[in-house]
Parts: C-alpha cells; structure tokens; sequence
C-alpha cells in the first residue's frame, strides 16, 4: 500500500470516528447510509477502529451499535439504543411533556393501536426506563429519571433526525434555562 492510500484510510477512519463521537448508537447500516461508504469498506474500518480499542459496541438483540470507547457509559448506552427506536422514543418524549400519562392517553397522542403501545411500554418498563403504577383498572406511566434522559435526547438531539427531537429539546430548553448552560458547558469539555 502506497502513502497516498494510507493517508485515504486514516482520512476515512477519521470521518468515521468524529461521525461515532457526534452520532453514537448508530447501527453499521445506518453508518454505511449516513456517511454514504460501502458497508465493506465501512466494515473493514470499524474492525480496525474496534481493534486499536477507539470505538467499541453494545447490541439490543437485533443491532449491533457502535460508540467511541470511554466516551458513554454502558447506561446511556442503553438509553441511545432505545432512543434510536422512533416509536419508543416517541413514547418517553411524550412522557418527559406529560410527566404522567395513562395509557390511553398515550395510545391517543401517538395514534397507535392499544396493543402495539403496551408492548412498547412493556419494553420500556423492562428497560427500567419508565414506571408503571396502577389506579384502579388503569396503568399510569411517567418516566424514571427524566433530567438524565432530557440531557441525552438535548445532547445528541442532531443525530436523531427528528422534528420531534428538536421540539422537545427547545421546549424544555425554554423551560429549564439552566439546562441549556449545562449543556453547552458538557459539549465544550
């Protein structure tokens, strides 16, 4: 391999590290679309990237997701894969704006059938990402540690790619003004 190929390599594992920094969670295929690289080349700098211990990865059972090593912890971790999920991160931004909604509210606000919201709130509840308490014959849902979850969704809300995302993180930007202090200071470090 001559210089001018090597330095093609480093270049295009540069893009791919500060693409991971800025967009952690991202599954390879949404890597390979986003970056507009051909899953094998992305694939063969992933590995090298993995192997020099610069990004590593977590899997939610169907996606293998990539981050930059030390930079997230494994909790997070969890909370971004969730939140790459656009159906439940519908659900925990509607829940972060309500406080607490019941059930039916919930399927109302998202237009989902009842069925496909409790297997959502299943897997959130499963996740221990949201509570569950009982009133009477209905379920109320309200979010376990809402400022954690909000500095995530504000934090990385460009790689999100959803009008949503931005509402809600201009909204409780407006309405927590130290957070958005906070934030801007997380992001310079």
């Amino acid at each position: 391999m001559n210089k001018k190929e090597k330095a093609g390599e480093l270049q295009t594992r540069r893009i791919i590290y500060k693409y991971i920094l800025k967009h952690p969670g991202l599954h390879e295929r949404e890597l390979a679309r986003q970056l507009n690289l051909p899953l094998g080349t992305l694939d063969y700098h992933l590995y090298y990237l993995k192997k020099q211990e610069l990004v590593t990865t977590a899997s939610d059972g169907h996606y293998t997701q990539y981050y930059i090593s030390g930079k997230i912890s494994s909790k997070d971790k969890k909370l971004i894969a969730t939140l790459r999920h656009e159906a439940l991160r519908k659900i925990i931004i509607f829940l972060l704006l309500e406080n607490s909604s019941y059930h039916r509210e919930i399927c109302e606000h998202l237009k989902l059938a009842r069925s496909t919201t409790t297997f959502h709130l299943n897997k959130l509840v499963e996740l221990e990402i949201i509570n569950r308490t009982q009133k009477g014959r209905d379920s109320v849902f309200d979010i376990k540690d809402p400022q954690h979850i909000s500095n995530l969704i504000i934090t990385y809300k460009k790689s999100f790619l959803d009008d949503a995302v931005n509402r809600f993180a201009d909204t409780w930007l407006e309405l927590h003004p130290r957070q958005l202090r906070k934030t801007k200071r997380k992001k310079e470090d």
